[in-house]
């Protein structure tokens, strides 16, 4: 008999018991997919979880230290500014898991006669939640003049303190990281005189520093015209203990919004860094003639020696800042990248000491015009 008539007689016999096997084991599949969607639906996973909470608005129930909004620095912008008329630009800090961006942030104003209650658009700075901690940033425009600042939060009221934003009108402004006892006084001295040469303005922010490297800066502030903001000391509060990159969002956003109607141009560099104008003999000059000769452009990216972009604009284009960079490219406008050859970063490395200073030995000496090397020199000296 042939082999294929023994197994279509086989097949006839068995194909019941056959079908009946079919049919449990698809009911088997079918049972253990269900198993797998409902644990997803009881116990979703991270992902899951954060797109569901993005369509819902939910928020997981928080202990009160995760909950907490930490306050950093707030500016009034008030009747002498033309563009921010009245506006307050605040920074905070807040746990990633409590989503204040997504909370209602309520501003209560007074003019010493009546109190007025303005919801503040807020925008959260850093955009990933790999740290415990998070920057977040606010703005809110008032009808009236300033006298008092309040907030409105979840029923609770907590007053802030606040400063006038920068007036005085400045060529180049440069936000740096702030400084916990890790900066050398070598490379603030050099980059301080280089700027001040160039008509450059530098913010540092200091958490903590030997007396001796503050005595420093204080005769920077009245030789260079430096400003120094104290910062907060967040590696001394075991509550922030997560911020990313000690804290640099949070200077450069409130670097950002001190300057942003006082500055023509603003750079996000280190404080071992620095630029000079290759082309022109200020920096104001440089940079006007690369942002007015492409009309759409508006950023300068530069990089370091280990590839890190650094960022030059106009503060009228940039909304909130992550690290040194704009959270979002300015809308329609491109980013012009800068030749390394001719338009590059300088840094000042461990080897360079207050001799080699003096003799005009210094990165990026080279570079510059006799007469400005030699300005720079002098005043170092003095």
């Amino acid at each position: 008999m042939p082999i294929s008539t023994i197994l279509m007689d086989l097949y006839r016999r068995n194909i019941q018991l056959y079908g009946t096997i079919m049919l449990k084991c698809r009911s088997f599949y079918l049972f253990i997919i269900f198993l797998v969607f409902l644990h997803i639906f009881i116990h979703p996973l991270p992902v899951l979880r954060r797109v569901r909470n993005a369509y819902t608005y939910k928020m997981k129930e928080l202990d009160n230290d995760e909950m907490d909004l930490f306050f950093v620095s707030a500016y009034y912008y008030g009747n002498e500014y033309s563009f921010y008329e009245n506006q307050v630009s605040l920074t905070f800090l807040a746990p990633r898991d409590a989503h204040w961006d997504r909370r209602k942030i309520i501003v209560i104003r007074s003019n010493g006669s009546n109190s007025v209650l303005e919801p503040m658009k807020v925008h959260r700075a850093t955009p990933h939640n790999i740290c415990k901690f998070v920057t977040i940033t606010g703005t809110v425009t008032l009808k009236d003049d300033l006298m008092d600042l309040e907030i409105l939060v979840n029923k609770n009221i907590a007053g802030i303190r606040y400063l006038p934003a920068d007036n005085k009108q400045r060529d180049m402004v440069v936000c740096t990281p702030p400084i916990y006892n890790n900066a050398r006084w070598q490379s603030i001295l050099l980059i301080a005189h280089v700027y001040a040469r160039f008509n450059g303005h530098l913010q540092l922010y200091l958490s903590n520093s030997k007396p001796a490297f503050f005595d420093l800066l204080e005769e920077l502030k009245r030789h260079t015209g430096i400003s120094v903001s104290s910062f907060p000391d967040f590696f001394g509060n075991s509550q922030l203990d997560e911020i990313e990159f000690g804290g640099i969002t949070v200077a450069s956003s409130d670097c950002l919004s001190k300057y942003k109607s006082s500055a023509s141009f603003i750079a996000f560099l280190e404080w071992d860094e620095f630029l000079i104008p290759t082309r022109f003999s200020s920096f104001f000059d440089e940079f006007a003639n690369f942002f007015e000769s492409e009309i759409f452009v508006g950023l300068l990216e530069y990089k370091n020696s280990k590839g890190i972009s650094k960022m030059v604009s106009r503060p009228l284009n940039i909304d909130s800042i992550w690290l040194n960079e704009p959270v979002e490219r300015p809308y329609k406008l491109k980013t012009k990248k800068m030749a390394q050859n001719t338009s590059k970063i300088y840094e000042v490395d461990e080897s360079i000491d207050l001799d080699s200073m003096t003799r005009g030995k210094f990165p990026g000496a080279e570079d510059l015009r006799s007469s400005d090397r030699q300005a720079i020199v002098r005043d170092i000296k003095k």
